[in-house]
């Protein structure tokens, strides 16, 4: 870990820690032993753990959708699908196969995180947002409006995904996966 630069270590510390004790269990004491940096050093990249948790999390997530962003645009070509409907698929995929993930996006967002600024960095990791923008954008539409219809997708599917698979409500995520898919659908035309 010497030759990785401290940001990136205590980074990577949290993460390991994050994933093996969750969250809220992990202090920034225990980031810094693990890191193999002095408590001071962590103060320097970061005001708090909110700001650690809202840099790791922004990075993760905004890569995590641009590289379903590329699987299901290859789907969606493959199968003569609408590109946004391949991608509502590949996340419910994704979300379902990686609860933990979805977990840790849904708890950490809502609870510590600026929503708009996460939001905004999580799309600047995105490299192929535009295609999928021109794709929903309607001749009266302005980019602006895409990229709401965008995020609105995105965050529904989330949210929708989070309750149905942890909660079982408004149902099963066997049962609301269709009622999503035709929702997107509409939204698409």
């Amino acid at each position: 870990m010497e030759n990785i630069s401290k940001r990136n270590r205590i980074q990577l510390a949290a993460m390991q820690l994050f994933q093996e004790q969750g969250v809220d269990s992990t202090s920034v004491n225990e980031i810094v032993k693990r890191a193999n940096v002095a408590k001071g050093t962590f103060y320097v990249y970061y005001k708090d753990k909110k700001e650690l948790i809202s840099q790791i999390l922004t990075k993760k997530h905004g890569r995590m959708l641009n590289d379903l962003l590329n699987t299901s645009y290859e789907k969606a070509m493959k199968e003569g699908k609408h590109w946004m409907l391949a991608l509502v698929e590949e996340m419910i995929s994704f979300y379902e196969n990686n609860p933990d993930i979805l977990r840790m996006i849904q708890k950490n967002i809502t609870n510590t995180l600026d929503t708009m600024e996460h939001r905004n960095q999580v799309l600047k990791e995105i490299e192929r947002l535009q295609d999928i923008l021109s794709i929903l954008k309607k001749e009266h539409e302005s980019t602006r409006q895409a990229l709401n219809k965008f995020v609105l997708i995105m965050e529904t599917t989330s949210f929708l995904c989070y309750n149905a698979i942890f909660y079982q409500q408004p149902d099963s995520l066997k049962e609301i996966k269709p009622l999503i898919m035709d929702t997107v659908e509409k939204l698409c035309k």
